[in-house]
């Protein structure tokens, strides 16, 4: 049998840190709609969004995503994780005439810059090799962390700033990486891990510093926005953004 793929946008209406910030508009597209021609873009068998709202879900489906059923109230509220969403989906797909699938990957609309040859390879590792759980894209992540302490003060957050020092080479500490923008996991995870749904045989996909910028608040969708509106736009942007082909939204 085919290997059903699907992606999925999880765009929960709720935000309170920047209110509706799934559906401002970038470009004169609503947000989420980037996600969705990224999923588009890969030539994939669903493109799904999963929402608590009717404007959510209008401007999904206006955008060409399936969107066949708003989401439970236990996987919309603030503190929800993935794995309810999934679970959810799980629950609700196949009562609308889609099965679930084999393989999702997951895009989540604040995160706009992707590359679909990296998604695409994320698919072809786990459809070539099934001892692996999960894909994870990742990019280089700033190691010289502090914090603050309970007297005010500056302090190291991870171990190994040499004592003395007030400038630390970043060559001098351990390479880390942040994971922010895809993910490609196999929905049997979802039984076999639980709230681990991604296991632990996860293979990176190393990928540039722009595909780490993630719309939390008012400075970063201004951020965003700046970007993908800028013209001339950047060689390392037009490789990372899947621009909607549909007219813009209207509803």
């Amino acid at each position: 049998m085919p290997t059903l793929v699907y992606a999925f946008v999880p765009a929960r209406s709720g935000s309170k840190g920047l209110p509706d910030k799934n559906i401002l508009s970038l470009g004169g597209h609503p947000l989420l709609s980037y996600a969705i021609a990224f999923g588009q873009a890969l030539g994939i068998d669903r493109v799904i969004v999963s929402t608590d709202s009717e404007k959510y879900a209008d401007i999904a489906r206006h955008y060409g995503a399936d969107c066949p059923y708003l989401r439970g109230a236990e996987a919309s509220s603030d503190t929800a994780m993935e794995e309810l969403i999934l679970a959810d989906m799980e629950a609700n797909l196949p009562k609308h005439g889609i099965p679930v699938p084999d393989i999702w990957l997951r895009l989540k609309p604040t995160n706009p810059f992707r590359r679909v040859d990296h998604a695409l390879q994320a698919i072809d590792i786990l459809k070539s090799r099934p001892e692996v759980d999960s894909v994870r894209h990742v990019s280089a992540a700033e190691t010289r962390l502090c914090r603050i302490n309970e007297e005010g003060y500056i302090e190291p957050l991870l171990s190994g700033w040499p004592k003395g020092r007030s400038i630390i080479r970043r060559t001098e500490f351990p390479k880390a990486y942040q994971v922010f923008n895809l993910d490609v996991f196999r929905h049997s995870g979802l039984t076999r891990f639980g709230s681990g749904f991604m296991g632990t045989a996860i293979v990176p996909i190393i990928g540039e510093a722009i595909t780490s910028l993630d719309i939390n608040d008012a400075d970063d969708f201004e951020l965003v926005k700046s970007i993908i509106e800028a013209r001339p736009r950047a060689a390392v942007v037009t490789r990372h953004l899947v621009e909607p082909k549909a007219a813009p939204y209207s509803g």
